[in-house]
């Protein structure tokens, strides 16, 4: 699918005089699928996770490599866990509570994770990492959401120093290149969409689904409504993550702001490469067997990340360190996007967010600037 929108855009802008501008627009495409990807299924290697091979019925079988949350028999606003991936935090001043809950977005224990929250704090508030284009993934439309449903999409990150400069001082081709990168996004999304339609499917027949945990989450919000009788307002549900038309343009942005688009794409690819070597060679080790199921493996591979708190803090590192392009488009300015729509909610009690691993320890840091603990 990436050879077909890297080829197809080539051809739409071939026929343009300023070449070195389209050619970075382009040279682009092949990275920021990459990082729609990526970002979409936790960084495991799409080819890899899709294999289509039965999977054995016991949900125990890579129990070591995952733990449960594990709640309070009695629902009070105290979520206690044994899960690395769950943090907590309160603002001493006015007790408001907010639960970020880190998930791998192909897997199962994130789906039933997040489900047991949401069921037991019973939440005013139920913040996903999602935005409207990309609700249809998961088969809904905002009419399926509560009333009082809202979005993030008029907040903006701060702008850096290398943004202001590109403000004030604009090369002659900022126009062209403008145009070339949001028909790059509209195209890549639209390419990228098509093949996440494939790939579900194969998903759904391989009992897997992408986006479960943000099902979980609404369904569990609707239960709680529905078990009240429909006392009182519903949960709201926010759609809290940036477009991710925007967040690919924005990405694609920076690669071509870099000056080396490729070089960029060579440094993400090296970095995911060595660290899920890394753990691809420690699970293989754990299961000894010699005929690997590589659809149990590839399950192994996702609650693994999920679990690692060590192989998620090393790959995050390193991609900050090594690949700022990656982080800054698709980690930080998210971060802070989602948390900033979480403190607007004032009034509620307890807000519980769900959000890809990635996004807990940047949410974390903004929150606690603003006085929750």
């Amino acid at each position: 699918p990436f050879d077909m929108v890297h080829n197809s855009y080539r051809r739409r802008c071939s026929s343009s005089i300023n070449m070195t501008a389209t050619r970075r627009c382009y040279q682009s495409l092949s990275l920021i699928a990459l990082f729609q990807v990526q970002q979409s299924v936790g960084f495991v290697p799409v080819p890899s996770i899709f294999t289509s091979v039965k999977l054995h019925n016991d949900p125990n079988r890579f129990s070591h490599h995952a733990s449960l949350l594990q709640l309070s028999a009695t629902p009070t606003l105290e979520v206690t866990s044994e899960d690395d991936t769950v943090v907590s935090l309160k603002n001493p001043a006015t007790g408001q509570q907010i639960t970020l809950i880190g998930t791998a977005h192909l897997s199962e224990t994130s789906n039933q994770q997040v489900k047991s929250i949401v069921t037991s704090v019973k939440p005013d508030v139920v913040m996903i990492e999602l935005d409207r284009t990309r609700l249809e993934r998961i088969g809904l439309t905002v009419q399926d959401l509560s009333p009082n449903f809202s979005t993030s999409e008029d907040i903006k990150p701060p702008l850096r120093q290398d943004d202001i400069d590109a403000i004030e001082n604009p090369p002659f081709w900022r126009g062209f290149t403008d145009f070339c990168l949001d028909n790059f996004a509209e195209f890549a999304r639209g390419s990228i969409t098509n093949m996440y339609n494939d790939i579900g499917e194969t998903m759904g027949e391989n009992g897997m689904s992408g986006g479960g945990e943000f099902l979980a989450a609404i369904n569990a919000a609707k239960s709680n409504d529905e078990s009240n009788n429909d006392v009182g307002p519903a949960t709201k549900i926010i759609l809290g993550d940036r477009s991710s038309v925007v967040t690919l343009k924005r990405a694609a942005e920076l690669a071509v702001r870099s000056g080396n688009p490729l070089g960029v794409l060579g440094r993400l690819s090296s970095v995911n490469q060595e660290e899920l070597d890394k753990m691809r060679d420690g699970i293989l080790k754990d299961l000894e067997e010699d005929d690997i199921d590589m659809k149990e493996f590839n399950v192994a591979m996702i609650e693994t990340m999920k679990s690692d708190s060590d192989f998620r803090n090393r790959l995050f590192s390193r991609l900050e360190k090594e690949v700022p392009e990656f982080t800054r488009s698709f980690i930080i300015e998210r971060d802070y996007i989602m948390a900033e729509v979480i403190r607007r909610e004032t009034d509620a009690k307890h807000v519980v967010a769900v959000v890809g691993l990635a996004h807990v320890p940047g949410m974390s840091e903004n929150l606690r600037a603003s006085n929750f603990q």
